[in-house]
């Protein structure tokens, strides 16, 4: 089975720290992201220290997970000239493209948004020192402390040829 039916969304992590080198693979996977007139407007904080993690879970409901993560990527979305309209696809791209790095590497991971909730940047921008630039989203990343199946999401009655019916 491909990566993309082997991914789910996980919020449980055992304390087992994930590795440097799974680290590295992430953030290869992350910038190997297609973008828009190759712009790459991304750069990435990686989050491990517990007093951190625990105020990023404040951000949102959502990201009360990241304080028992091992690791919080936090993608940061660049201000760019090329083609701005575009970095929310690019960023969403890279950080896709660690959710399935993960999954390579029988981690767990959950994507939490933050972008284009301005309540949840800029508490986040403010905490992590990012100035000029955007939170975009946060992956609180990890062993799984449980295992579950994969819920295939597929509905033929959402797919149309040549024309919405």
């Amino acid at each position: 089975m491909s990566l993309l039916l082997k991914r789910k969304s996980i919020r449980e992590f055992t304390s087992e720290p994930v590795k440097d080198k799974d680290i590295k693979k992430m953030l290869v996977a992350a910038m190997q992201a297609p973008s828009a007139n190759n712009q790459q407007p991304w750069e990435f904080i990686i989050v491990q220290d517990e007093k951190i993690k625990e105020q990023l879970s404040l951000a949102s409901k959502g990201a009360r997970m990241i304080k028992y993560a091992p690791l919080c990527i936090v993608v940061v979305m660049k201000k760019t000239e090329k083609s701005p309209l575009m970095r929310p696809q690019d960023c969403s791209a890279a950080t896709e493209n660690i959710l399935l790095e993960a999954v390579n590497q029988n981690l767990g991971a959950v994507w939490i948004g933050v972008y284009p909730l301005e309540e949840r940047y800029t508490y986040i921008n403010k905490l992590l020192n990012i100035t000029n630039e955007t939170a975009f989203s946060m992956i609180a990343i990890g062993h799984p402390k449980n295992d579950r199946e994969v819920s295939i999401r597929y509905d033929e009655s959402l797919v149309h040829y040549n024309k919405m019916k």
